[in-house]
């Protein structure tokens, strides 16, 4: 199921990106939004930040067996 997931995730970005391309971005209030594909790039890099952060204060809040000891 995860090896699924993982394979529809990668499909479904690999997919956005260059829809991005063809859709046009009328009334655009910030400069950004002229960017093709920028929302689907900043949602992926945002989500990866997230998930590292994530692991990295995991492993920092980690307590060991015998903390309590």
């Amino acid at each position: 199921m995860e090896a699924k997931l993982k394979k529809l995730f990668l499909v479904v970005v690999v997919i956005s990106i260059p829809i991005g391309l063809f859709i046009g971005h009328d009334h655009v209030h910030y400069f950004w939004h002229k960017i093709p594909s920028f929302e689907a790039i900043f949602g992926f890099l945002g989500a990866i930040l997230l998930l590292g952060a994530a692991l990295l204060l995991g492993a920092i809040a980690r307590k060991k067996e015998d903390f309590y000891d």
